[in-house]
């Protein structure tokens, strides 16, 4: 069920920038729903197993986009393995829209750091300063969508628990 759920959320993030409304200037700074479900994967994962499922969610967004194969697999990657707790509560509500955003903000860090050797110029703080209303937005729109996916319990599986929420 749980690979089922992640192709379901690659569409839907896949489709949600060119959905993004244009007040208050979402479409300008769309919803990063990758960046979000890879920092779910790490607050719910019992261990590091998760960072392959968020290389994978990566590939997806790869196939997705004009970027050179393997930069999102390696920035969700790495989002995903900066998250991973091995004990203590996972983050819900607030506290889980605070570590989307922070977690949107790294992966655009590690983005704009990925693509360095792309760019003569090199990275610029406007490049960097972009990522704060991406991550805004993604925090503000994520937060129901990842309760919603904690509460049916839909990729337990992708993160080592049974359906019932305990460890496996």
């Amino acid at each position: 069920m749980g690979v089922l759920a992640l192709f379901a959320w690659g569409v839907l993030a896949s489709a949600f920038p060119d959905a993004a409304p244009t007040w208050l200037s979402i479409d300008r700074h769309a919803p990063d729903l990758w960046a979000a479900l890879a920092v779910w994967l790490g607050t719910r994962a019992n261990g590091h197993g998760a960072v392959a499922w968020a290389a994978l969610l990566g590939g997806l967004k790869d196939a997705c986009s004009l970027d050179p194969l393997g930069t999102h697999a390696f920035t969700l990657a790495v989002v995903t393995f900066a998250f991973v707790r091995k004990r203590g509560v996972p983050p819900r509500g607030a506290s889980l829209a605070m570590a989307v955003f922070s977690g949107t903000l790294l992966a655009h860090a590690v983005y704009v750091l990925r693509s360095v050797p792309l760019h003569r110029g090199g990275p610029v703080l406007s490049s960097l300063v972009a990522g704060f209303p991406t991550a805004l937005w993604t925090a503000l729109f994520a937060w129901p969508l990842l309760t919603m996916v904690d509460r049916a319990g839909l990729m337990n599986d992708l993160v080592g628990r049974r359906r019932g929420g305990l460890p496996a």
